[in-house]
């Protein structure tokens, strides 16, 4: 579905910057950080745009957000005018459309959106991980919250697409018994866009290649493999099988050449670090292992910069893009990966590198695990780590191929060629800022010229849980304001000055107290004789008469308005 772009202000949707969403600088860097990161980083290095706009909750996230932005600009010496957005009251319809989450969780946003109507902007997510039980559940949300289709949740690999269709078409499924009717379910739009990569941070030359092997005492005839990722068994990929394939690849070389395997990462925990260490030295001790900080983004570059094939055999079932494949190949450097999730989406077999065959087990080999899941006897990565023993790659397979780049320098260059090129065609931010854009305009025009088909939805802002207070417990109180309602002022009930009875510690607790100005041009209205109402003072003054009923209620409650003449008490 395409249809011509509306006019807004901005091309991008408002970022919504959570620090937690972008942050690089953390002990425990994940993927979908460094992803984030790598977002923010091509919109603001890209030059293509001007006006940045920010969905914003707090001011603390403000100051990180322009901490980062300031560091990236500095390295462009140039600036860029940030608009920020509050979460409160979000304007984002003629400017900027909508807004783009750093995760998948929309359903949490619409929910917000429904205060101000269905129809006021587009919100569109993000997958990293799909396997926590947070996640599928916010897929299966897509259902029961009120998302819309002008919404959308990108899928990064057509792997992501299938599982959350899946999560989708068995939740329908199972409303559809337990409501006994069919259902025809408003859902958003999963688009298949990949992440990106900053190609000119991964250009090297002979030159860098040969200063980085230099640094690292390793010779230019010695084979370099490189791993560069989270270093954990049970939540990225299993190292033994590596290891078998590079220690039966080394026993085949010469005497004059060795292989170095540098794995450029951080590890989980002190258990695992000493687990790789230890298995390192007895299941390959021909090859010599070095681990880097991958942490420190100049350790990850020297990484890439010295390597002549980089291997990941990931297996776990969190992975569903890959990020560092992607970044081997925009260094030109072949790949070896496992034929799993998004490295298929990514590397082309025989083409930029090799996809060893993997092989899992069938249906009905996981509900333990996913029931010990679902009551706590088993942590997230206790259950994403036993998934592991029942995925199998195949090593012979992987050793054939690394032996045959290995003994090949022309193929090895050959293939790192074609993946650098596909790299800068096809997945550098540019690339896929295109794509943003191209969505961000779809989903712009399905609002408008969609939006009127679900008028008895988007009439109705509130949805079922998240009701007005004053709604949901309105039988607590004795009386209702309204409009007509007898109101008399009173002075002689608070012994203080107003002014001074403004600044009580329990007064200015309040979030929302009123203006003193506004306040006291409520109680010059009131006629002494006579009652007056919320309509009569709302047209003697200039405000809004929602403010007015809360100001009059305000001043009721403390005693400077009353519902009965002094006199008569």
């Amino acid at each position: 579905m395409t249809y011509k772009p509306i006019n807004k202000t901005h091309k991008l949707f408002a970022l919504n910057y959570v620090n937690e969403g972008y942050n690089i600088n953390k002990d425990q860097l994940m993927g979908r950080q460094a992803a984030g990161w790598a977002f923010l980083k091509s919109i603001i290095q890209s030059k293509r745009y001007e006006h940045l706009g920010v969905y914003l909750k707090t001011q603390t996230e403000k100051d990180l957000l322009l901490k980062d932005i300031k560091n990236i600009l500095a390295e462009d010496n140039r600036t860029l005018d940030i608009e920020t957005v509050g979460f409160n009251r979000p304007d984002l319809t003629e400017k900027f459309g909508g807004i783009q989450l750093p995760g998948p969780d929309i359903s949490k946003y619409a929910e917000q959106r429904s205060f101000f109507g269905h129809n006021k902007y587009s919100i569109c997510g993000i997958t990293h991980t799909t396997a926590s039980d947070r996640i599928l559940k916010g897929f299966s949300k897509l259902l029961t919250e009120p998302v819309m289709p002008w919404d959308a949740v990108i899928c990064t690999s057509d792997s992501v697409y299938n599982t959350i269709s899946k999560v989708v078409e068995v939740r329908k499924e199972y409303l559809e018994r337990r409501f006994n009717s069919k259902l025809s379910p408003i859902l958003p739009q999963l688009p298949i866009i990949p992440l990106g990569v900053n190609c000119d941070e991964f250009n090297f030359t002979d030159a860098d290649k040969k200063t980085t092997r230099d640094s690292l005492s390793i010779s230019e005839d010695d084979i370099v493999v490189v791993y560069v990722g989270r270093l954990s068994f049970h939540a990225k990929a299993h190292h033994l099988p590596m290891y078998i394939a590079l220690e039966n690849a080394a026993k085949k070389l010469s005497n004059s050449k060795k292989i170095h395997l540098i794995q450029t990462g951080w590890f989980a925990s002190d258990f695992i670090e000493e687990a790789m260490k230890e298995e390192a030295r007895s299941i390959c001790p021909s090859v010599n292992c070095l681990f880097l900080d991958g942490r420190e983004q100049g350790l990850k570059l020297k990484t890439f910069a010295s390597a002549d094939i980089f291997m990941s055999l990931s297996d776990n079932i969190q992975e569903t893009f890959g990020l560092t494949p992607l970044e081997a190949m925009a260094s030109g450097v072949p790949v070896i990966v496992s034929d799993w999730n998004g490295y298929r989406s990514t590397v082309r077999n025989n083409k930029d590198g090799y996809r060893i065959t993997s092989y899992a087990l069938g249906e009905g080999h996981g509900e333990d695990l996913i029931y010990d899941y679902m009551i706590g006897s088993l942590t997230y990565d206790l259950y994403i780590g036993n998934s592991v023993s029942k995925v199998a790659i195949d090593i012979q397979e992987c050793i054939n191929k690394l032996n045959h780049l290995i003994e090949n320098k022309d193929k090895r260059k050959e293939l790192g060629n074609n993946g650098q090129k596909r790299a800068r065609n096809d997945f550098s931010w540019v690339k896929i800022l295109d794509k943003y854009e191209e969505l961000y305009d779809e989903l712009d025009n399905i609002r408008v010229k969609e939006s009127s088909q679900y008028k008895t939805i988007i009439n109705k802002h509130y949805v079922s849980d998240r009701l007005d207070p004053f709604y949901l417990f309105d039988d607590y109180p004795t009386n209702i304001l309204n409009s007509k309602t007898p109101l008399y002022r009173n002075d002689s009930l608070v012994n203080i000055e107003f002014d001074e009875f403004l600044k009580l510690k329990s007064i200015n607790y309040y979030r929302d107290l009123p203006k003193q100005e506004d306040l006291e041009e409520i109680m010059k209205t009131f006629n002494s004789k006579n009652p007056n109402n919320i309509l009569e003072i709302t047209n003697k003054v200039n405000i809004d008469q929602i403010d007015v009923e809360r100001m009059v209620v305000f001043l009721m409650k403390y005693g400077f308005i009353n519902t009965i003449e002094a006199s008569n008490e």
